[in-house]
């Protein structure tokens, strides 16, 4: 033997079922480089087989050896013998000890034996490919490539009948490894592969058919070289491959596998048959980011495998030959709009042109060029209407003629002249006929690319795939014969090699060589089908956008592109609509483990979005839309309970070729919400009508109707327990969905809006679902000292905001009494230049309408104006949308009857209205208050210096030696008070101030019940403000008067006090000049600050105590931004 056995002894060994076993002898053969000189191949044997994997006799010297697929010259190549096999001599008696998992663990404690941490890979058929299985559970990270053939990670049902069978001929057959070998024989093979090479022929000399003297020859063989302890025990490995086997969570254990899967069946294997291995990959692909299918075509069934190694080679070429001389194909696909005449077509050449010099080796799949398809759909209706379209049809035409005048579309044309003229005629067409117009777009298009391709330089060739792919009769929406078409894109590119070939996407033919089309994304389907059946390396789909993105960027200007996705997430974004994906058009991709990369055709420099096999840990993925759609309701109070409404409802639609995307059904009443294709609406309707025709009559059924105009949004990927956010700003937004449902695996959510709506609630629900930035957009109204602060500490702080906080404060609308300025984008810092050359009148409808027109969400309006009216526009704002933020107090002081009616407007309409600056400034003291007061505590009193201009003025009259009047003047000169100082000496500032908190505790005062000082005499109060200021002085001697005449160590304090019994509907409210003692709580305030006690049940004589700066535009802004702030964190 050129590679001797070698061996390790395994000691007290104890099998899955329990048996010890004292000593066990684990033989191998090395083949190739010495063992540490090399990357490691283990070959686990079939069945029949053993260690010599390699060399004269070896079993699978085809593949393993020097210069074979798995080079003895690149690899070393290690071989276990299953202990018990025979080869080595040592024996098993006790089989039923064993199981395949024993098997695997033995193989792992080899390998531990010699050293070998990690594998290159490991390949195994049959029954070896099911203990490498086992391994790969056992030990996840023990390769990096896991290769099992003819196999699966258990054993089945049908395979596990025939091992009984087998069995029994072992124990009680005469000849137990003879016949046990010819029955076996039957199911290792196929009817076919047995017609194939026997045809009934006949062996003369033995007088039997040669299909028997094949049975008794195999038999007789193994009798000679197998034992029959070594046949039961194979046959028991067989049975028993189970990796989930006392393991709870079942096929989830393949998950934790790290080696790169690569699964190779046999399409008429009858043991491991090729939909169980279909199965299992589908299965694994969710989740494992590297795993493959491909597929062995013969009739020799489970032999396959020891048969076609051609194919085998060929499938596992990639693994090990690195540097294979097959240089994998990438398959590039350009749409209609990247093939339109001027930039996009010249665009398209180059890029073929590059890579061709690059020394990249594709195939090109086109669709038809610019709008040939719609412009081809145009010609065909006006032809069914018998209306004039041979000016549409010559515009096509020259279109199609524009870039090359040389070349000879003649035929292409003649067909098109002649089927228009037949349908103008006839006024019909059939399916078949519209196939055949449409394809000639595709048509047109290759022979254009190939001819200009030629033309420079580059050697191409036009593919027309009628020829290549044949379907079935379903005209508009053919299905792919995939074994026909294989073979014959097989052979048509292996005849035709050295050549780009421009393939037409779309369209194919069936066994009649009729054109058909492949429906929807046709041409997309081509390419995948394409890069399938070559076994690609990547497809390119080149679009006019660069990828995928987050959402529509036409409709979510800040939809951020998605560089990467699973081909889980990108089934899922095509089956919810995205408009560059298909879900049939990912399933060939994903069966290859062909990567997929969406590119933009004018932006090279984009690297698009990547699609794989590898698993993404992000939440959600995208937001997909379908829009042109309808909503079909069956409403039915008498068919609650009753079986089989919905079997008749979907029989009714299907019969009519009607399929439905999204189901919705109540429980209260019977009603079903139905979401269906736009165009088959009205048909929908009259099958359903027609299906419930005696219902109606018997009036079980109530209402059979269609809304239309409606679209959907599908968030894909979130989970339902995150759902409430996007919901509830939706609502937040003023906008209902009509229907929503979510997917069995709770991971996708569907909404129905309506049309009208889905720009704005698209971008409300990608604000909040996404990692990206929550618009909010404002409207300020005002722009006087507190307003433009607000605006400039907004503009200013936006950028920290929106990266601290993901709040993208956007200011859009800026109105004073007379001018308004609108950006949707947002004001720039040269808003006040803007707002005084702005052309737009001030008005608040103009406010609204640009917010409905441009789909603005989150919104809020500002009130910062002196005006004592602009309370009325705060209804219709909350009606259309607008969250309210305030710093002008006449909303909340103005009548009760409005202060009430406004709450129910913001209830109704689910919008907040905040106005803590209209007391405090920039102070706490509103929501302290109503903290208080909604958590139960008995508000008795609440006193403060509410003014900071007043507090400014007595703070300093009280301990300054300085007549009252020069006082005034040094507070007019730091810009405390008014333009008119009066206003805030008349007291009713604070009055509106005390009366706002009276209604934060549910008292009913009105403010003509406040008793008010006013601290100017009568006669000064309606003169002008000039001789106001003039004559300031004449204060001096009354105020002169009450300061002196205090008690010692008192201070002069202008305070609002609401006392009484504030659990009444009404509270005592006075606003006054008091003497304090200048050490008490309101005595001791300083400069401008505004301060305030709360007295309460619980904290008895000791106030609550907030006090702070109370007066200036800055703080006053402050306080507004931080009510805008509160406001941006609950909208949602």
């Amino acid at each position: 033997m050129k590679h001797p056995l070698e061996h390790i002894i395994i000691t007290n060994f104890t099998t899955e079922n329990g048996a010890f076993n004292s000593e066990i002898n684990l033989s191998y053969q090395v083949f190739g480089k010495s063992l540490g000189n090399a990357p490691i191949v283990l070959v686990n044997h079939a069945l029949t087989g053993n260690s010599e994997v390699a060399g004269e006799d070896g079993w699978w010297n085809k593949l393993v050896g020097d210069d074979k697929v798995i080079d003895t010259k690149l690899y070393t190549v290690l071989a276990f013998n299953i202990p018990g096999n025979g080869f080595d001599g040592f024996v098993i008696e006790n089989y039923k000890d064993f199981v395949a998992r024993d098997v695997a663990k033995l193989f792992l404690v080899g390998l531990k034996e010699l050293r070998i941490d990690q594998l290159f890979a490991i390949i195994g058929g049959s029954l070896g490919g099911g203990i490498a299985w086992e391994m790969a559970v056992l030990q996840p990270d023990f390769t990096e490539h896991l290769i099992v053939v003819a196999t699966d990670w258990k054993s089945t049902d049908w395979l596990i009948a025939n091992c009984q069978i087998q069995e029994q001929f072992l124990l009680n057959s005469k000849h137990p490894v003879h016949d046990a070998r010819m029955h076996a024989m039957l199911c290792y093979r196929t009817p076919e592969s047995f017609k194939e090479r026997f045809q009934r022929s006949k062996n003369d000399d033995l007088e039997i058919f040669n299909v028997e003297s094949w049975l008794l020859h195999h038999g007789k063989k193994l009798q000679e070289r197998f034992q029959l302890s070594a046949y039961k025990l194979m046959n028991q490995l067989l049975r028993t491959i189970d990796v989930t086997k006392g393991r709870s969570s079942n096929f989830n254990v393949l998950e934790n596998i790290e080696a790169k899967i690569h699964i190779v069946g046999v399409d008429s294997d009858l043991f491991f048959t090729a939909e169980e291995n279909r199965e299992t990959h589908k299965q694994l692909a969710l989740t494992h980011p590297n795993v493959t299918y491909n597929e062995i075509h013969s009739v020799h069934g489970h032999d396959a495998f020891l048969m076609e190694f051609a194919q085998l080679e060929k499938i596992i070429e990639g693994i090990f030959v690195p540097h294979s001389k097959r240089k994998p194909m990438k398959i590039l696909k350009f749409g209609g709009k990247s093939l339109a005449n001027g930039k996009g077509l010249e665009t398209v050449l180059s890029i073929i042109k590059n890579k061709v010099e690059i020394g990249e080796r594709i195939s090109v799949v086109v669709s038809a060029r610019g709008s040939a398809t719609d412009d081809l759909e145009v010609i065909l209706d006006k032809a069914l209407k018998g209306e004039p379209f041979q000016e549409e049809l010559n515009a096509f035409k020259a279109y199609q003629k524009e870039p090359s005048k040389n070349i000879d579309f003649s035929e292409e044309f003649l067909v098109l002249d002649t089927l228009f003229e037949g349908v103008s005629l006839l006024r019909d067409y059939s399916k078949k006929t519209k196939d055949n117009i449409l394809a000639q777009g595709e048509l047109l298009s290759i022979k254009l690319i190939s001819s200009l391709l030629n033309g420079q330089g580059i050697k191409a060739k036009a593919t027309d795939t009628r020829e290549l792919i044949k379907t079935d009769e379903n005209f508009g929406n053919a299905q792919p014969l995939s074994k026909l078409s294989k073979e014959n894109i097989k052979e048509y590119f292996g005849k035709n090699k050295d050549v780009v070939h421009i393939v037409s996407g779309f369209i194919a033919s069936n066994l009649k060589n009729e054109t058909t089309t492949l429906g929807r994304n046709g041409s997309n389907y081509t390419a995948a089908l394409l890069a399938n059946f070559l076994d690609a390396e990547e497809l390119q789909n080149y679009t006019h956008v660069s990828g995928i993105y987050t959402a529509d960027p036409g409709l979510v200007s800040d939809a951020k592109q998605i560089r990467e996705l699973s081909f889980s997430e990108a089934n899922e974004l095509a089956n919810f609509g995205t408009s560059v994906l298909h879900a049939k058009t990912i399933i060939p991709l994903v069966e290859k483990n062909i990567n997929l990369r969406i590119l933009n055709t004018f932006n090279s420099d984009d690297e698009g979005t990547l699609i794989t096999s590898r698993p993404s840990t992000k939440e959600v993925t995208s937001l997909s839309i379908l829009d042109n759609v309808a909503l079909l309701n069956l409403e039915g109070r008498g068919l609650l309970g009753k079986i089989g409404v919905d079997a008749r409802i979907f029989g009714a639609l299907s019969r009519y070729g009607i399929s439905v995307s999204i189901v919705s059904q109540g429980s209260s009443e019977r009603g079903i919400g139905l979401i269906i294709d736009a165009d088959q609406a009205t048909q929908a309707v009259i099958a359903l009508e027609r299906e419930f025709e005696s219902d109606f009559y018997s009036q079980d059924v109530n209402k059979i109707a269609v809304i239309d105009d409606v679209a959907v949004i599908s968030i894909i990927g979130i989970e339902l327990s995150s759902f409430h956010k996007p919901f509830n700003a939706l609502i937040k937004n003023q906008i209902t969905p009509l229907l929503f449902n979510n997917t069995v695996s709770g991971k996708n959510v569907s909404l129905v809006v309506k049309k009208s709506q889905l720009h704005k609630a698209v971008n409300v629900i990608h604000g909040e679902v996404f990692g990206i930035s929550k618009k909010i957009n404002i409207a300020i109204f005002g722009h006087g000292g507190v307003g433009s602060a607000l605006i400039n500490q907004i503009l200013k702080s936006k950028n920290d905001i929106e990266k601290r906080k993901g709040i993208n404060l956007n200011v859009f609308a800026i109105a004073n009494s007379k001018k308004l300025l609108l950006d949707k984008n947002g004001v720039e810092s040269n808003w006040e230049e803007a707002i005084a050359s702005s052309s737009y009148e001030s008005s608040i409808d103009d406010i609204i309408t640009y917010a409905e027109n441009h789909h603005l969400e989150n919104l809020i309006a500002v009130d910062n104006t002196a005006s004592n009216v602009f309370y009325e526009n705060y209804i219709p704002l909350v009606e259309s949308g607008f969250d309210l933020v305030s710093s002008n107090k006449i909303a909340n002081t103005i009548s009760h009857d409005f202060y009430k009616e406004l709450r129910v407007q913001l209830k109704e309409n689910n919008k907040e209205y905040l106005y803590e600056t209209t007391v405090g400034a920039g102070l706490p003291l509103i929501d302290t208050i109503k903290l208080l007061h909604e958590s139960g505590e008995n508000i008795t009193r609440i006193r403060g210096v509410f003014s900071g201009t007043l507090s400014y003025l007595f703070n300093n009259f009280s301990v300054q030696d300085k007549p009252f009047s020069e006082i005034i003047k040094e507070t007019i000169d730091k810009g405390f008070t008014e333009p008119d100082p009066r206003e805030d000496f008349s007291g009713n500032d604070v009055a509106r101030k005390l009366l706002i908190l009276a209604r934060e505790l549910d008292l009913q005062n009105e403010f003509e019940d406040v008793s008010v000082l006013n601290l100017i005499p009568e006669a000064y109060r309606d003169i002008s403000v000039e001789d106001f200021l003039s004559q300031l002085e004449v204060l001096d001697v009354q105020y002169q008067e009450l300061k002196d005449n205090q008690k010692e160590g008192h201070v002069l304090r202008y305070v609002g006090d609401l006392s009484g019994d504030l659990s009444k509907d009404k509270g005592q409210l006075e606003v006054k000049l008091v003497s304090i003692p200048e050490d008490s709580t309101l005595g001791h305030v300083k400069g401008s600050d505004a301060i305030f006690e709360i007295f309460t049940e619980s904290y008895g004589e000791q106030p609550i105590v907030i006090q702070g700066a109370g007066a200036g535009a800055e703080v006053t802004a402050r306080g507004v931004f931080g009510d805008i702030l509160r406001l941006s964190k609950h909208i949602n």
